[in-house]
């Protein structure tokens, strides 16, 4: 049975679609969501079994962590243990398609990360995304929404793989870039880039000096 699909505008957000989708993670669904790189699917992060059900759906390795989706500073310190360097990208440079590492703290669900002590910290700028967020009031566990080994999807039309997946849609049309957010490591002795995506290399290296 496919998932129930409720449009929002980029430009006027659907205040039910935003209700819709707290509720759905509230109750430990599975909600496809809209952000500015691609679409995402995701569960309640503090929910374990939500979680398990994500990676059995999807079909994704349980050794590939899945990216804390959240709105804000407030909300990436009480998952992560941030510096000073970590704060200062926040600040500047989010919400946006830029994905830090760091160190999880231990609220974090240990099936969310994959067994491992760092924890994905993803800042989307989509502006039903930043509604929804607000709205639930905690971390969303997510990933591309697809099923493994598939390419990510930026428009809703090509979410068919995944709407017998999923228990709600949120049909934002077309992301705004397409392409997945850049993921920087802060842990180690230099910071790394993982992902070279949407986010520019050089605007990290303002703050954080040469990246690996």
């Amino acid at each position: 049975m496919n998932a129930r699909i409720v449009k929002t505008e980029q430009d006027s957000v659907n205040k039910e679609a935003v209700r819709l989708g707290a509720d759905v993670l509230s109750r430990g669904g599975l909600l496809i969501f809209p952000t500015e790189t691609v679409y995402g699917i995701g569960v309640d992060a503090f929910n374990a079994d939500a979680i398990a059900s994500l990676y059995q759906k999807k079909r994704r390795p349980y050794d590939k962590p899945l990216l804390m989706h959240i709105n804000g500073l407030e909300m990436a310190e009480g998952i992560g243990e941030l510096d000073d360097k970590a704060r200062e990208l926040i600040r500047r440079f989010t919400p946006g398609p830029l994905t830090l590492v760091v160190r999880k703290k231990q609220c974090v669900p240990s099936i969310a990360v994959s067994g491992g002590e760092t924890v994905g910290l993803r800042f989307p700028s989509n502006g039903y995304f930043i509604e929804l967020c607000r709205e639930f009031g905690s971390p969303i566990a997510a990933t591309s929404a697809n099923l493994s080994g598939s390419r990510s999807v930026s428009d809703a039309d090509s979410l068919d793989e995944v709407l017998s997946v999923a228990d709600l849609v949120i049909d934002g049309g077309e992301c705004e870039l397409g392409l997945e957010s850049t993921i920087v490591s802060l842990v180690g002795e230099r910071p790394k880039i993982l992902r070279q995506g949407s986010f520019p290399r050089e605007m990290i290296e303002e703050v954080l000096g040469k990246c690996e």
